[in-house]
């Protein structure tokens, strides 16, 4: 039965030219219920959903300039320098303890990088790690975070203290003694990092799906071409080869399978680097921001004690400059923008001497700790810089900021579609010329609170998506936003409550600090009137006729051809109901856009965002393939709806030839 699978598999490798070769390994004629007991990553929920986001992050950030990735285009940690960097292969046997394997294997391996001493070759207790850490799960595998959270805050003891046997033994009575710790790990999921993250740093952790012609792998670069869907699998990733177009890994089944217990897959493959993340660990401390928490990142600057003018940048997950000391006055307060719970925002200062120190020390050249990060409270901490090359002193008061998260939510206004927006002044506390304001997309004055109420301000159309950020300035020089942490501070001054369909009511407190909190001190609703378009669209080369079917009311109308051309079509008389009128002839796809002027000087369009008042003033019937009605409403702000004041038939005959 084994060799007819490898035949066939062999054939669909020659057939997809691909570059790998298929034989009998130390696991290949096992069951299929056995060789599955080798695998045992368990991906949760949550961390799918973490992955998702930074992935999709990373790649709406690689369109946009910033951090340039630097790495060489092969890398591979069992030669580097002439040294190997990693230790040997393990064999995890039938139980799902894959997780444990390639997370010591990581570790072992940057513990020789760290110590730098290739021949240090640590041999760290898989056991301890699996079976104190998850405890009796052969049968259900493990995951990657709780995993490396027991190597960080209880460590992993050597072998000898509580050795692999493929059931939990218990450890050593001095394993405290003996345990390595790692002080901190990473989730990377771009590939670029991913590379200069191996060149520049040590292998890593990363998880992937498979398949089950990956259990006869021999040689070569790994690419599924035979059997279906087995399970997850952890695996150390040692290296890549952009050549070949693969990553080099480590895999925890014996040296009896594939090349020496090591292989080679494509990237991508199995969704290794796309579907899992890769996990990096690290044996110093940085002073990176690990988001607790989705939401909002605020910088403030708090003062400088050098005469060096230095710059402030957050360096990842994207390169943007924060503030210049030499123009910023101390309070000043940056909007760094939103970012997911788990991403890492790396943070560095530019010297005026040339030097860039980051809050991660690894980056560093001097390879000195230049950022003290102190906690101010449960989302808030201050960092303070040194900006010597080579900690010349240790002030560490060069330079001090604080960081703080706030909740994403604000009370800005997301168009629910397409439209024109008003805003009305509903309430007030006193006429005062306090202003009421769009901050964005633009900068405007809306009104002053002297003005009447009930005056009405058109703000123009907006796009469905877009976000209108308002804000009412007070006679005391605050302004206060919709969106909260805009607010000198930080406090939401406006609760928006909905009033009707596409229709809200802001309601402000002015009192800084929130002394009162009334929400009285200022009201105004805002509207957003959709975007109808009963214009006409030719399907067909057409000749168009307008014909007057019926008016029902005092005033004396005309009917307009607005768009492409404009011109008067008829007057709205009593007798020229019953008549027709040319419009033109137009070719297919024309947009024919129609007017209904009225006497008392306004003038309502088919496209309701041209409309004065924002209301839509006509409904066009269907009345056959070439044939509708438009039927009119003449009063500005649809005092009346009965759509009958103007009833116009158009016709569209097509033409063969215009």
């Amino acid at each position: 039965m084994g060799t007819d699978v490898i035949k066939e598999i062999r054939s669909r490798i020659k057939g997809m030219n691909l570059t790998w070769t298929a034989g009998k390994t130390s696991i290949s004629e096992l069951s299929l219920e056995d060789r599955a007991n080798y695998l045992g990553l368990v991906v949760p929920e949550e961390e799918k959903a973490m992955i998702q986001e930074m992935t999709e992050r990373d790649r709406l950030l690689a369109g946009k300039a910033g951090t340039i990735s630097i790495y060489p285009t092969q890398w591979d940690w069992r030669d580097v320098s002439g040294n190997d960097w990693t230790t040997p292969v393990k064999d995890q046997k039938q139980c799902g303890s894959c997780v444990a394997f390639a997370t010591v294997a990581a570790i072992e391996a940057n513990l020789e990088i760290f110590k730098r001493d290739p021949a240090l070759d640590p041999d760290l207790s898989e056991a301890d790690l699996f079976f104190r850490g998850c405890g009796d799960c052969c049968g259900r595998g493990w995951t990657f975070i709780p995993a490396l959270r027991y190597a960080q805050s209880s460590g992993i003891p050597d072998e000898d203290c509580n050795p692999y046997q493929g059931n939990s033994t218990g450890s050593c009575p001095d394993r405290g003694k003996r345990v390595v710790k790692i002080e901190n790990w990473r989730t990377i999921t771009n590939s670029n990092q991913v590379k200069e993250w191996l060149s520049q740093r040590g292998p890593l952790i990363g998880g992937m799906s498979v398949y089950e012609d990956f259990f006869y792998y021999e040689k070569g670069v790994y690419q599924n071409a035979y059997g279906g869907y087995v399970g997850d699998h952890a695996v150390c990733i040692v290296g890549y080869d952009d050549a070949r177009g693969c990553w080099i890994c480590k895999n925890s089944w014996g040296r009896g399978w594939g090349e020496g217990g090591w292989f080679k897959i494509a990237y991508g493959e199995c969704g290794i680097g796309r579907q899992f993340a890769f996990y990096g660990v690290q044996f110093t401390a940085d002073d990176d921001l690990v988001m607790p928490k989705s939401g909002r990142v605020i910088v403030r600057f708090i003062g400088k004690n050098t005469p060096l003018d230095n710059e402030i940048w957050l360096y990842r997950p994207e390169e943007m400059l924060i503030f210049r000391t030499a123009d910023c006055e101390v309070g000043a307060i940056f909007d760094l923008g939103v970012f997911p719970a788990g991403a890492r925002l790396t943070f560095a200062l530019k010297t005026s001497e040339g030097h860039v120190f980051y809050s991660d020390q690894l980056l560093n050249d001097d390879a000195c700790d230049h950022v003290n990060k102190t906690s101010k409270g449960t989302y808030k901490w201050q960092m303070d810089w040194e900006d010597l090359y080579g900690l010349g002193e240790k002030d560490y008061n060069d330079v001090s900021m604080e960081i703080e998260i706030f909740n994403a939510t604000t009370e800005d206004l997301v168009m629910p579609k397409e439209g024109r927006v008003f805003a009305t002044l509903k309430r007030r506390h006193a006429p005062t010329k306090e202003e009421f304001r769009l901050s964005s997309p633009e900068e405007r004055l809306i009104f002053t609170l002297d003005a009447p109420i009930g005056k009405a301000v058109d703000l123009g159309k907006h796009q469905e998506g877009a976000r209108l950020t308002f804000a009412f300035k007070t006679l005391e020089g605050y302004t206060f936003y919709t969106d909260q942490v805009k607010n000198p501070d930080f406090l939401s001054h406006v609760r928006k409550l909905p009033t009707g369909y596409n229709r809200w009511e802001l309601r402000w407190e002015k009192s800084y600090g929130m002394r009162l909190k009334s929400y009285r001190d200022l009201a105004v609703e805002i509207v957003v009137a959709p975007i109808i378009r009963e214009d006409v669209i030719l399907e067909k080369d057409s000749h168009v006729v307008a014909r007057m079917i019926s008016k029902n009311t005092p005033l004396h109308n005309q009917f307009w051809l607005y768009q492409p051309e404009k011109k008067l079509i008829f007057d709205s008389v009593q007798e020229n109901v019953g008549k027709s009128f040319d419009v033109g002839d137009y070719p297919a796809g024309t947009r024919l856009v129609f007017a209904l002027q009225t006497q008392d000087g306004n003038c309502f369009y088919t496209d309701s965002g041209l409309n004065e008042d924002g209301k839509s003033h006509v409904i066009k019937l269907k009345l056959g393939s070439n044939r509708c009605q438009l039927r009119w409403e003449d009063l500005y702000g649809l005092k009346d709806t009965d759509y009958n004041d103007l009833v116009v038939e158009i016709n569209m005959n097509p033409r063969l030839n215009l």
